[in-house]
C-alpha cells in the first residue's frame, strides 16, 4: 500500500501542475450513500443501480474494478455539480462524497 500511496501522491501533484482539481473518492462509501449494493453484494446489480443513476456506457462484463471508477466518475460529476460532502481536514487532505439521495 505504501507504494501505491507514494504513486498516487505523485500522480497527484503531476496533474496539479497541469492545472487539474484532484479530489480523492472512496468508492464503497459513495455507493453506500447513493443506496447501490456494493459489487461485493452482486456486480450486476451494481451496474444496474449505475445506470439508473443515468451512467452510460457500461459493458455487462465490467470488472468490479471498473464498476468502482464507475463509481468514482459519478462521484466526480455530483462534486463539480456541487453536489458532494466533504470530510476530513482540509489541510492534510479531504475524502469527497456525494449527498445523499443524489441522482442524475
Amino acid at each position: 500500500m505504501r507504494v501505491l500511496t507514494k504513486r498516487g501522491i505523485a500522480l497527484k501533484r503531476s496533474l496539479e501542475e497541469l492545472g487539474f482539481i484532484v479530489i480523492e473518492v472512496f468508492p464503497g462509501g459513495a455507493q453506500d450513500v447513493l443506496d447501490l449494493p456494493r459489487k461485493q453484494h452482486g456486480l450486476p446489480k451494481l451496474i444496474r443501480g449505475l445506470r439508473r443513476h443515468g451512467m452510460k456506457g457500461l459493458a455487462s462484463a465490467v470488472t468490479g474494478d471498473e464498476a468502482d471508477a464507475a463509481t468514482c466518475a459519478l462521484t466526480g460529476l455530483l462534486y463539480l455539480r456541487g453536489k458532494y460532502e466533504a470530510y476530513g481536514d482540509v489541510s492534510e487532505g479531504q475524502i469527497i462524497m456525494p449527498r445523499a439521495a443524489q441522482t442524475k
